[in-house]
């Protein structure tokens, strides 16, 4: 797990440009580089600790705070959360899969809930295929690197398996009304928008 982290670290230092927060898509496109000249098993060890990650943050109250971030959540959405979540790093990643609310906190989001920098910073679509693309880079193959993952379990799950259940529909009542006793820094960051959107 600690070659996971290092190379999520390294990418994300070789996507960053001046100083400004790189795109999901840079991240993604760095850790590609990064991969590809590792062994096969490592690119595939290396999906392994991404789904786990993943699947660890696949909590309802990290749902409802993709949802007051962005203002609006689905399942894809929520998958791209995940990953941006992870290239902020173990530190970071470790702190909000324990505490959701704490996303107060990141300097990103406060940007976001001011009107600094645009609502999906934290999406990292891009993330979620880098081992398939490192692994046909490797092998010239696009669908070898599936076929290495045919016996591992679908750990992909796009509902939220833990915490509390939630509806799911964070702009009605049920739900809104639990975002401030739940997530009570995040709502106060953006409160505004929140109000605004139900």
């Amino acid at each position: 797990m600690n070659v996971f982290w290092d190379l999520v670290e390294q990418a994300r230092a070789d996507a960053v440009d001046d100083g400004v927060w790189p795109s999901g898509s840079a991240i993604g496109a760095a850790l590609v580089e990064r991969l590809a000249p590792q062994p096969l098993d490592e690119i595939v060890g290396f999906h392994r600790c991404f789904l786990r990650c993943v699947g660890r943050a696949n909590t309802w109250d990290l749902c409802a705070a993709a949802f007051v971030i962005w203002g609006y959540i689905s399942d894809d959405g929520f998958s791209d959360f995940k990953a941006g979540l992870v290239v902020l790093g173990r530190d970071a990643f470790e702190r909000f899969v324990t505490d959701a609310d704490a996303l107060a906190d990141l300097p990103l989001v406060q940007a976001v809930a001011a009107g600094r920098t645009e609502r999906f910073v934290l999406s990292a679509e891009a993330v979620q295929y880098v081992a398939a693309q490192a692994y046909e880079r490797r092998t010239g193959d696009a669908e070898a690197f599936w076929g290495a993952l045919d016996s591992l379990p679908d750990d992909q799950e796009c509902e939220p398996t833990t915490g509390e259940r939630w509806s799911g529909r964070f702009g009605r009542p049920e739900d809104a009304a639990r975002i401030p006793v739940r997530l009570p820094r995040l709502h106060e960051l953006f409160a505004a928008r929140v109000a605004g959107d139900r």
